[in-house]
């Protein structure tokens, strides 16, 4: 509770939330009265203050939405944009890693939910997959269903891949020549 005081008001928001959903309704109501309120004003959340042309983007690429209970991690936000900014116009790679459910996909998708990030150095959009564990036929599909996101503004309409080495030369292919950045 000491730390969840140290942090805004979205924190003890959240925690309260969690332990609604997690089923400790008594600790809930124990902190209820302390609920901060939320202004309507012309204060944005970070939410709010996302245009609809961004979660538009976002929506299209596929980039998970915010979890019901969120907790902000501004420090590791920050860590992931400025890498992401590091690639410049140049193409590469960041990587996040971690154990399962530390938040690596939350975290990613919060750096994602930058306009300036998403004008500056994804232009085309983003789009997201999760691999994780898969077998080959499950991963033929999600490589299938990428090409068909890339492809939706071709004049040529053209056949799933068949295979996953026909999946991953076409989507080296679509990034070369139409997904540089």
């Amino acid at each position: 509770i000491n730390i969840i005081l140290t942090k805004d008001n979205n924190s003890y928001r959240s925690f309260y939330n969690a332990l609604l959903h997690e089923g400790y309704r008594d600790l809930a109501a124990l902190l209820q009265d302390g609920i901060p309120a939320v202004s309507s004003g012309n204060r944005k959340s970070s939410m709010d203050g996302m245009t609809s042309c961004v979660k538009t983007i976002l929506c299209e690429g596929g980039v998970p939405q915010r979890p019901v209970v969120f907790v902000t991690r501004p420090k590791l936000v920050d860590a992931i944009k400025k890498k992401l900014y590091c690639l410049g116009s140049d193409p590469g790679w960041v990587t996040v890693y971690g154990m399962a459910g530390c938040g690596k996909t939350v975290l990613t998708a919060e750096a994602l939910r930058d306009p300036q990030l998403l004008e500056d150095y994804f232009p085309g959009g983003v789009h997201w997959i999760s691999v994780g564990k898969q077998d080959k036929a499950g991963l033929l599909i999600k490589l299938q269903n990428l090409c068909s996101r890339l492809e939706h503004d071709s004049t040529l309409s053209q056949r799933p891949p068949l295979n996953i080495e026909e999946a991953k030369d076409r989507l080296r292919l679509l990034m070369l020549r139409k997904y540089p950045r």
